[in-house]
């Protein structure tokens, strides 16, 4: 579905039809909340609705409902622990839902309960000043957005996140790395509207700072200015003057949101925001491979980790090996992972190297003491240009051999390193597959990644 070049106020009604939840839906989601409400304070404590539904900023057929039991201040850590993975348990069991416990901070319950998708979250009933761990601010979050935002927006923010979706950036998981929820709803607010944010977006540059309740009207600078100088997008958060609320987004997701933002400001259409399900050519895909360089793909068993610690492993693993391949002097055109029923790590490269090598060194003119350095290590040394060069015998000639003996020894060994703990007894026993595998997933994976799909 396109519709380009449709009047803005047509596409908005058109794709609000499809994406923002009905009234009886939104209805229904209170209803069940407050049943679970009243059994939390059945028990002496209060509760919350924390989540998107709770403010409708939800999109149609989300179910999720997000229960925070809020805790007084003089409650032990320990104690709220405790009682809160109790009160979570029981709230499953009243309700005849199936839940496991869940860790972030600190432990919570999370399951369902008939077709909702709830988490029973314990925090402190704490001003934004004195919170003691992330979930605390959930709560001042959510009323801080729902106190602001009018319906209008409300509707724009669900907009805003299929729009993210479809481009594969919503979500601010580790695994994502994207925008989250309550980053789009501020996003909204800031603007005024989805189209106003969206014209200005594509002059975004980087390291832009968005501060909605105008904490630094002055901009930021000192301490500040350099805990942030890393962040592509900075939104200061209104209950906490001292957080990015887009810390988690990669420079990758946020250009990929100001490429969006241009695109749909250059012809307007429902396609931006209907997320196309990859249907993999696989004829295309074997005639890309075989037009590229050499393909190596390791596959090893999944470590059994939540995604949150999973994909920053693999990151790290990635990254790792890549260096490994570089300081040998394999170079690498395209490289990623994939985390399916088995993890499958590929590296695109020219796979063999010649035996022989060329190292440069210092140029001529910069010092005597830098040549007998460089001479004393390499002997067969020559002139190139302005530099002093060295023929050299590489160590590794073939990317295979370099990785195989890379990834040799014991978990603890592997972790010496660099690989994590986890992964290290996994990957040790990795399998070299072949790139074009019978795996659906896999295969649209690579499809996206090797850019034949936009």
């Amino acid at each position: 579905m396109n519709d380009s070049g449709l009047p803005w106020e047509k596409i908005r009604r058109k794709a609000l039809n499809r994406l923002y939840p009905e009234e009886r839906d939104l209805k229904e989601l209170e209803e069940a909340y407050t049943e679970i409400e009243e059994f939390i304070e059945s028990k002496g404590l209060e509760a919350f609705f924390a989540g998107s539904a709770g403010r409708g900023t939800c999109m149609k057929g989300d179910r999720d409902i997000d229960v925070f039991i809020m805790f007084p201040e003089s409650v032990e850590r320990q104690e709220l622990e405790k009682r809160g993975l109790q009160i979570g348990r029981e709230v499953f069991d009243e309700f005849n839902g199936e839940y496991e416990v869940e860790y972030a901070e600190h432990p919570y319950t999370k399951g369902e309960i008939g077709l909702h998708e709830v988490e029973v979250v314990p925090c402190y009933d704490t001003d934004p000043e004195n919170i003691r761990s992330a979930v605390d601010r959930s709560p001042h979050h959510a009323k801080w957005v729902d106190g602001r935002l009018s319906q209008s927006q409300r509707e724009d923010v669900v907009l805003l996140k299929a729009f993210l979706r479809a481009s594969g950036i919503y979500g601010s998981s580790l695994k994502t790395r994207g925008f989250s929820g309550y980053l789009c709803e501020l996003l909204i607010y800031e603007a005024g509207s989805l189209r106003k944010l969206l014209e200005e977006a594509e002059d975004w540059r980087k390291n832009k700072v968005i501060d909605p309740a105008d904490h630094h009207p002055e901009g930021l600078s000192g301490e500040l200015e350099k805990k942030f100088s890393e962040s592509a997008l900075v939104v200061i958060d209104p209950v906490d003057p001292e957080r990015n609320v887009a810390s988690v987004l990669t420079e990758e997701n946020y250009a990929e949101f100001v490429f969006k933002a241009w695109k749909f400001n250059s012809m307007p259409g429902l396609n931006f925001f209907q997320k196309e399900d990859i249907v993999p050519d696989k004829f295309l895909l074997k005639k890309e491979v075989r037009a590229r360089a050499d393909f190596l793909v390791l596959e090893f068993d999944k470590p059994d980790r939540p995604d949150d610690i999973l994909y920053p492993q693999m990151r790290k693993v990635q990254k790792r090996m890549l260096s490994v391949l570089e300081d040998h002097g394999f170079r690498v055109y395209e490289s990623g992972f994939h985390v399916g029923e088995s993890v499958r790590m590929f590296f695109e490269l020219d796979e063999q190297l010649p035996d022989i090598g060329y190292q440069k060194g210092p140029r001529i003119f910069h010092g005597t003491e830098h040549l007998e350095q460089f001479t004393e290590k390499y002997e067969n040394t020559f002139i190139q240009g302005d530099r002093i060069v060295a023929k050299t015998e590489r160590e590794y000639s073939n990317a295979r051999n370099l990785l195989k003996d890379f990834l040799e020894g014991q978990p603890e060994e592997l972790e010496e390193k660099g690989i994590p703990g986890n992964v290290a007894e996994k990957i040790q026993a990795y399998r070299l597959v072949d790139v074009l595998q019978e795996d659906e997933e896999w295969l649209k994976f690579l499809f996206k990644k090797l850019k034949l799909v936009q």
